[in-house]
């Protein structure tokens, strides 16, 4: 009678499953077998979701596979980059950053993915930035960031001795696209424009009077909006995911941008006013319609589908170019801080309120513009304080010659 062997397990398997008794999740690689006693060697994690438990048993497999599989010299870059990201990073951010972080790693991927890990040097990554990125310097900026990154870990698992990004040099700097102010015919103007959505001039009224951030705008829900009390929260994000070939990017409903975006906001009785009449005029066009995909969601587009940022943003373009608006969306932001901050009631602590930023630096960095008319107010200041500085106006001085 023969009997069959029990399947031998091999150096580099891995298993995930959950510990009953204690209610957690395990993450379990075999690294090896004892010399002595012929048992397997294992290394386990325990982890409180099942989705910890995928992360800890990738980084487990880093850490401990054998030195075949894992010897920097043999460890190709596309290999680390990609096992770095899904380990790492992938786990901790959103999906919208995910597709941004993927996108940067390709750049490298495609330029040196075939190269083992041991023999990248600054020169191979620097070669991506001036070749590709040399008249793009946000892109070189958070190529960089992502590069030094993912080269940290590596340094930090001994794969490599240095990290070849931490001396990248970027290209040189464009000015900054100097601020437009929206005047009051440029608001109208496009209040007023012909557009693809139904509800566009509810939803430019909305960020006039908010500065909300496009992905919060467009995720507003009804529920976050009480008309009575003229009060708006922002609980949500609308973010484009990564886009297909030849397919537009997709779109899902997530967390906003930082934890001080969560936030509520007052808004005025005219707006208050508009979005009623708005939302009668929506509720009569869900009556209409077969089907409602969102039906507590206050900005849609036809049948209650979500409007996609990245589209929109590309429609707002359109339209504002064609009526001789050089204001984008984003200044429309910007338009909101600077009218806070001219009306002398506001500091840039409530600027950073209004508007979300995790930090008052980005507020001052970003929203402060001396524009004409404050240059003008600070020439007329000038003017009348020159008599503090110098005495009496040149030709009426006291002073004598000796």
């Amino acid at each position: 009678m023969t009997t069959k062997k029990k399947n031998r397990r091999l150096p580099g398997d891995g298993s995930i499953y959950h510990d009953e008794k204690k209610d957690r999740w395990i993450a379990q690689l075999n690294i090896g077998y004892d010399g002595k006693t012929g048992r397997m060697i294992k290394r386990t994690k325990t982890c409180l979701s099942k989705r910890e438990a995928r992360a800890a048993l990738e980084e487990l497999t880093i850490k401990y596979a054998s030195p075949n599989s894992l010897a920097a010299d043999r460890l190709t870059v596309a290999h680390w980059l990609t096992s770095w990201f899904e380990t790492y990073s992938r786990p901790q951010i959103r999906a919208d950053t995910a597709a941004s972080y993927q996108h940067m790693l390709n750049y490298a991927i495609a330029a040196i993915g075939r190269l083992p890990l041991s023999a990248v040097t600054s020169f191979e990554l620097q070669r991506i930035i001036t070749k590709q990125m040399n008249h793009h310097y946000r892109t070189a900026q958070y190529f960089r960031t992502i590069m030094r990154m993912a080269f940290k870990r590596a340094v930090k698992l001994k794969l490599i001795d240095d990290n070849p990004a931490d001396d990248l040099e970027l290209p040189k700097r464009k000015p900054k696209k100097p601020f437009i102010r929206p005047s009051r015919a440029d608001r109208e103007a496009l209040l007023n424009a012909a557009s693809p959505y139904y509800c566009w001039r509810y939803l430019l009224l909305t960020e006039y009077f908010t500065g909300l951030r496009r992905g919060e705008l467009l995720a507003l829900h009804w529920q976050d909006i009480d008309l009575a009390a003229g009060k708006l929260r922002v609980r949500y994000a609308l973010a484009n995911g990564a886009k297909q070939p030849g397919k537009e990017a997709p779109v899902y409903l997530a967390e906003p941008k930082t934890t001080t975006s969560k936030r509520e906001l007052y808004i005025p009785a005219a707006l208050c006013q508009e979005l009623t009449t708005y939302k009668a005029m929506q509720a009569a066009k869900r009556l209409q319609a077969q089907n409602w995909e969102h039906p507590d969601l206050v900005f849609t587009r036809e049948n209650g589908r979500y409007i996609n940022p990245a589209v929109f943003s590309s429609d707002f373009c359109n339209i504002r170019r064609k009526l001789g608006i050089k204001t984008t969306f984003h200044m429309l932001r910007h338009d909101m801080a600077s009218r806070m901050k001219a009306s002398g009631k506001f500091d840039f602590k409530d600027i950073q309120e209004q508007l979300g930023h995790s930090t008052i630096q980005i507020t001052m960095d970003i929203y402060t513009h001396i524009d004409e008319e404050s240059k003008s107010a600070v020439g007329k200041w000038l003017e009348s304080d020159a008599e503090n500085l110098i005495g009496s106006p040149k030709g009426t001085s006291k002073y004598k010659a000796q």
